[in-house]
């Protein structure tokens, strides 16, 4: 078989969330510090968008990094095109006998395309998906269950070779059903307090923050029940 490339853009999560505060409180202290103080509630919004938005975009951009990954037959080769800020990782590949699975996972502002291997480790990548990005993750994930098996089943080998499969998501395994229904609780508790106490410090704009979190984790919960 012919090697196939994919180039994509690769998250960091913790270097996003280290950028994302650092440039969010520095740049609201530079602004408390050297401009008046705005007279109508609805600049002072705009202002904080403008911060946050502009703190979120650059944020992306120190937290990403760009890499080529290849299909071969002795394996799939991870190679950098640019690395993370203060990372030195080396480029590697991975035989295709040490694949088990993979899983596709989304969440709200990051998705995840994880290689469990059999040595008990992991290939992750990450990708922001909030903000439109042109790359070949999509592709990359579309095209692994079965080209991963193509090359896997052209290696020479005595033994029976195992398929490559699509393992459990992080939405199906019980430890997270059960902090699921925690957090479902503990919201319907500030929902009722809210509405028996209108005077609580809760406000409903964050009741609906909550709400949006609760809801898209039941639907993953249920997407996989219904995988399943």
């Amino acid at each position: 078989m012919k090697k196939r490339e994919y180039r994509i853009k690769v998250h960091s999560i913790f270097r996003f969330i280290v950028a994302m505060i650092g440039i969010l409180i520095s740049s609201i202290f530079l602004i408390l510090d050297n401009l008046p103080k705005p007279d109508s509630e609805i600049i002072s919004i705009i202002q904080f968008l403008a911060v946050f938005v502009s703190s979120f975009y650059l944020a992306n951009l120190i937290g990403m990094g760009k890499a080529k990954v290849v299909f071969t037959k002795e394996g799939m080769q991870h190679i950098w095109e640019r690395r993370f800020i203060l990372s030195w990782e080396k480029n590697f590949i991975i035989p295709w006998n040490l694949v088990d699975n993979y899983v596709f996972q989304e969440d709200r502002t990051f998705d995840s395309f994880i290689i469990n291997l059999n040595n008990k480790t992991r290939y992750k990548v990450n990708r922001l998906n909030i903000l439109p990005i042109k790359d070949d993750f999509n592709r990359l994930v579309k095209d692994f269950p079965r080209l991963s098996n193509d090359y896997k089943n052209e290696l020479d080998s005595e033994s029976e070779i195992k398929s490559i499969k699509e393992g459990e998501s992080i939405y199906a395994s019980k430890s997270f059903r059960w902090a699921f229904y925690f957090l479902l609780t503990g919201f319907l508790i500030l929902v009722l307090t809210k509405v028996f106490n209108p005077d609580s410090g809760t406000t409903w704009s964050s009741l609906c923050v909550i709400g949006s979190g609760v809801l898209f984790y039941g639907m993953m919960i249920l997407g996989q029940k219904k995988n399943n």
